[in-house]
């Protein structure tokens, strides 16, 4: 073996697996326009219930229409990490500790764009972990399914 094993990319795998849009109400002062209250939008990128990036915008409206503009720029900016973290769940969406962890017997290339053909692995594992509930992954996927997968301690 080359290192360490590493944490595999998942075929689905996102940047992040929520994103909100908030109001943000702050009192404003001022001796000589006067106080009063006012918001603006913040939008948050969540990842594995963890706050990773956040923006400010004027409003819901403005927030809404940059979205996928402030999306791009949290990627580019670094904000992002793709392959699970060995300590929760590697399925999108799902924040809970990982329970089960397996090595993956054959990394295939797949998800959109891809080949289906397999990787070389370069003497390196590389692992998934799941939660409970998202251990079992099914047979219609080539890379993602139980039978390519050994479980491990």
């Amino acid at each position: 073996m080359l290192g360490k094993p590493r944490n595999a990319l998942r075929p689905d795998a996102q940047a992040f697996d929520e994103i909100r849009i908030i109001t943000v109400p702050r009192y404003k002062t001022s001796g000589l326009s006067g106080d009063e209250w006012r918001i603006h939008a913040e939008v948050q990128f969540w990842r594995k219930g963890k706050l990773i990036h956040t923006e400010g915008r004027g409003n819901i409206k403005t927030a809404c229409g940059f979205l996928f503009a402030d999306h791009a720029m949290a990627i580019d900016n670094g904000k992002a990490y793709f392959a699970g973290d060995g300590v929760t769940c590697d399925q999108e969406g799902c924040h809970e500790p990982a329970t089960v962890h397996y090595k993956i017997k054959r990394d295939i290339c797949a998800g959109p764009g891809c080949c289906g053909q397999e990787k070389p692995d370069y003497g390196q594992d590389h692992r998934r972990h799941f939660c409970d509930k998202h251990k079992t992954r099914g047979d219609c996927g080539l890379d993602d399914a139980d039978s390519n997968y050994e479980i491990i301690q």
